[in-house]
């Protein structure tokens, strides 16, 4: 997150800042004014776009000084401020806790969070047998994610399942 002339600019984990220009309100942590682990809420008073982010100006943060003492911030919107995942597409919060099987069905571990990469995400996995691992988000590797049942099908690299 970036200070701009009074506004705050946002450059959303998914890449794509439409989902989030709806919100009315956003909470920021961390930065000089995010509140801390806490949080701060802002309401939002205008959004628009800017290339791949998203910038929005909020009640009380009038001044380009007032702005820069946010940066670094984290963002967070209400869920129930954003548009539903699209087909493929799911909540972060939706993984995390999610048990992680292989093709034959045998338990790999479960989600314990997701890392975003440039190039695509991981799953970080507590792997059943101990430890931690992390697997690619693509489909060569992730074959199904049934978020209501809490269950994503995995068909991990090979030795991945051996390494440890």
């Amino acid at each position: 997150m970036h200070g701009v002339a009074g506004g705050i600019k946002v450059k959303p984990v998914s890449g794509d800042p439409s989902g989030i220009l709806a919100a009315r309100s956003i909470v920021l942590r961390g930065g000089a004014r995010g509140g801390g682990a806490e949080g701060a809420e802002f309401e939002v008073s205008a959004a628009q776009r800017s290339g791949g982010c998203a910038v929005f100006a909020l009640k009380g943060i009038e001044a380009a000084e007032s702005a820069r003492e946010l940066v670094g911030s984290l963002v967070f919107v209400r869920r129930d401020e954003l548009p539903p995942p699209g087909e493929n597409e799911y909540f972060v919060a939706d993984l995390v806790g999610c048990e992680v099987v292989a093709l034959d069905g045998n338990p790999i571990g479960r989600v314990a969070g997701v890392v975003h990469g440039p190039a695509h995400d991981w799953l970080e996995i507590r792997r059943a047998g101990g430890g931690e691992a992390l697997l690619p988000v693509v489909s060569e590797f992730v074959r199904e994610v049934d978020v209501a049942g809490r269950r994503i099908v995995a068909a991990p690299p090979k030795g991945w399942l051996d390494a440890g």
